[in-house]
């Protein structure tokens, strides 16, 4: 089902009301430095009209400048610059900190005078009571703009280049409904896309409702030619001139005239087409094609394509906000799509071959041996493509989750203990395997004279043989005694040994002797 929406996203403002604000003149009071009144601080200015009242966005006793961070020789470029800083940084929905939203609507208010030159102009001179009281406003400017309007229109602005908007902070397409005139000619539609044909793009037909000039009267809302005069009150300006007396001198009020509406002209006898309005509701068939890869908000800029102004008879534009409806299973991020899929433990240890769903339809996705829990298996170019590089296309990414049973059939519990003891001996095997690759080579025979060597002095043995000499003296005492123990041990072990090895000769000499014929 398409809505259409004929009003504009930000409140309209009737510049046809006006506001004033009178000095108290008891209770001002001047200061000899300055020889400047210093008057009661006003926060909020209201005017009435057709439309509910608002007040106009004022912060008493705030140097604006100060406010923003900039000098009082700043651009409107530096103005803009820090004001778009400033009001990301405390916008209440993105600092939840006390005190931000007070701050923004600070911020807000000196944007909104420092951006206007006229506004700018009076408080460099004034200040902020100049502000306070009246001043010559002009019709364009955005008296009364709520700071989140203000916010709004903003962030949203477009850059008019193509038929998409400036990115907003949503990551949308933005809006440029900065110009109030701009409000009653742009058109808002909403068009509603399958997830499907947000990705691969659509060409559809869609029917506005859209307000066109009156072929009766052409758009002045009167009869015929001879039921048109010029307004008295306004003398044909469509505004009016208020001049009052205030502490600082002469000072000069423009506002709509309220007797033509801004018109200039008054209608004695109206055209029966148009009931007077110098428009009609008319409805057009369009053809909207939609490029692939768009997000959800994306909007689509249609220029010429609005309501047309009755007096200049140009037209606005036509806005398209894309809703795109959700995919179950399927979660979009940038150019990635993002799916979970849960397979078996026996598929995830020895692979296999499953059917997924993606926005090409049902594809077959191959799982290799061995996935883990949280793996991430992709489908290459099978996500969405750039809106601005179609031949650019991301991928469709499954997160693998493994279902392990609760419960088992005897069967099955048989297996998977066949299975797990199979495991456990196999595991043993490797380890015999390695202990065997990088053990120590086996053990060699020791000779009969390292037998001889160790059973007369063991490895472990921390005695030593000593060496004699003829030459030298023996020490006196206790060292006599230690040599001739030394001296005996010594015969005795060479007695041993030669005994040892004649034994050894008369046994390899008889078993030569049994083997000779």
């Amino acid at each position: 089902m398409v809505v259409m929406a004929r009003c504009p996203l930000i409140p309209s403002i009737n510049p046809a009301h006006s506001f004033r604000y009178q000095f108290p003149q008891s209770n001002a009071s001047f200061h000899p430095s300055s020889n400047l009144p210093n008057f009661p601080r006003v926060r909020r200015l209201e005017f009435s009209g057709r439309n509910r009242r608002r007040g106009v966005i004022m912060a008493a006793g705030k140097d604006h400048y100060s406010t923003l961070n900039v000098s009082r020789n700043a651009t409107l470029q530096d103005i803009k610059s820090a004001y778009r800083k400033l009001a990301r940084k405390y916008h209440p929905d993105m600092n939840k900190n006390p005190g931000a939203e007070d701050k923004f609507k600070e911020i807000s208010a000196a944007y909104e005078v420092l951006s206007d030159e006229e506004k700018r102009s009076v408080y460099d001179r004034y200040g902020e009571a100049g502000l306070e009281g009246d001043f010559n406003r002009s019709q364009d400017a955005t008296e009364g703009m709520d700071p989140f309007d203000l916010y709004s229109a903003f962030f949203g602005g477009s850059d008019g280049n193509g038929i998409f908007g400036g990115m907003g902070e949503s990551g949308g397409m933005g809006f440029d409904f900065m110009n109030k005139r701009s409000l009653d000619l742009d058109i808002r539609y909403d068009l509603r896309l399958s997830f499907e044909e947000s990705v691969f793009g659509v060409k559809r037909e869609i029917e506005v409702s859209y307000l066109e000039t009156c072929d009766g009267c052409g758009g002045t809302g009167a009869k015929s030619s001879k039921d048109v005069k010029q307004c008295s009150n306004c003398g044909g300006k469509g505004r009016v001139m208020d001049t009052q007396r205030t502490p600082f001198g002469i000072m000069s009020q423009v506002s709509t005239c309220s007797k033509c509406g801004g018109d200039g002209k008054i209608v004695t006898e109206k055209c029966r087409k148009c009931t007077g309005n110098g428009r009609l509701r008319s409805r057009k068939i369009m053809d909207v094609l939609v490029p692939p890869g768009v997000s959800d908000r994306a909007t689509m800029r249609m220029k010429g394509e609005g309501n047309v102004d009755k007096r200049s008879g140009r037209a606005g534009d036509l806005f398209i906000v894309l809703q795109v409806d959700e995919k179950r299973g399927i979660k979009r991020e940038g150019l990635n799509l993002y799916s979970n899929i849960n397979i078996d433990f026996t598929d995830a240890i020895l692979g296999t071959v499953t059917k997924v769903e993606t926005v090409e339809g049902t594809m077959d996705l191959r799982i290799p041996p061995g996935t883990q829990p949280g793996d991430t298996v992709k489908l290459y170019r099978k996500g969405v493509p750039d809106t601005d590089r179609p031949s650019i296309r991301g991928d469709h990414c499954f997160v693998v989750k493994v279902s392990i049973p609760k419960s088992l059939s005897e069967r099955e519990r048989k297996l998977v203990e066949e299975l797990s003891s199979l495991r456990r001996s196999s595991s043993s095997t490797e380890t015999r395997q390695k202990e065997h690759r990088f053990g120590s080579e086996p053990r060699k025979e020791p000779s009969l004279w390292h037998k001889m060597k160790s059973f007369i002095r063991p490895e472990n043995s921390r005695t030593t043989f000593g060496t004699m000499s003829l030459n030298s003296s023996l020490p006196q005492g206790r060292m006599k005694e230690a040599g001739t123990c030394s001296i005996v041990l010594s015969v005795l072990a060479l007695c041993i040994i030669t005994s040892a090895v004649a034994l050894v000769q008369k046994k390899g000499n008889r078993l030569k002797q049994k083997k000779e014929p």
